[in-house]
């Protein structure tokens, strides 16, 4: 339920920045990063980021509880994508064309992490999980949401080439995308851990049914030769 409703925060408040500050911040071409830059937009960026990586770390330990433990790569690949969320929201990017400060160089690595990590912790986390019983009927929905992530990352990296000369793209009518392809590749990676939750309610409820079903042991031993218990 806690990676559900911090899912679910992130993105009511990404939407409602999206809307709410499109005219300051084009959601098309400019990266939801510059939302930290409008007056009354920091706040509820950082928030929807912090939101995210809680979501994130409460299905690790969420499915760890439930028995599907995902060792080595799955855990580090989540957990290091969750620490980049979290760096990107306490350390802005610099408003302006040029990389300078010291906060702006780690908000880009933690960016480039935010936006390749997840694919393959996604992937990683699909491999074992499909030896998991309980947990096969999720697989395809994690591979696809994973793959469609590391597609749209890998459009979003390819366009950045129109910022090495923008009036050249502009004079051909070529459309910068980058905002777009940002914007939808974080969807499918929030897709990633929202399909991981719901199922890990599943399997959590199955599992709590279960229990409550299990007949109730005897108070005492029963010896042989002992008189069925009536009424």
């Amino acid at each position: 339920m806690l990676a559900l409703l911090s899912a679910a925060r992130c993105v009511i408040t990404m939407v409602y920045l999206g809307f709410e500050f499109s005219a300051e911040v084009n959601p098309i071409r400019t990266p939801a990063s510059y939302y930290v830059f409008v007056e009354g937009g920091s706040a509820p960026f950082t928030s929807a980021a912090v939101a995210l990586a809680v979501a994130a770390l409460a299905v690790l330990v969420g499915m760890t509880w439930a028995g599907a433990h995902m060792s080595g790569r799955p855990t580090v690949l989540f957990s290091v994508w969750s620490l980049c969320l979290i760096l990107a929201a306490i350390f802005p990017t610099d408003n302006s064309p040029d990389i300078t400060s010291f906060s702006g160089w780690v908000h880009q690595f933690a960016g480039a992490g935010i936006l390749m990590l997840l694919s393959f912790a996604g992937l990683a986390a699909a491999a074992q999980l499909a030896e998991n019983p309980a947990w096969q009927p999720v697989v395809p929905i994690v591979r696809v949401l994973s793959l469609g992530a590391g597609v749209l990352t890998s459009l979003y990296i390819a366009s950045r080439v129109i910022e090495l000369a923008p009036e050249a793209f502009a004079a051909i009518g070529v459309v910068d995308f980058g905002g777009l392809l940002q914007r939808a590749s974080m969807a499918f990676q929030i897709g990633v851990v929202m399909a991981l939750a719901l199922h890990l309610m599943r399997v959590s409820w199955h599992a709590l049914r279960a229990g409550s079903a299990e007949p109730a042991a005897p108070d005492g031993p029963v010896r042989l030769g002992d008189p069925p218990a009536t009424c």
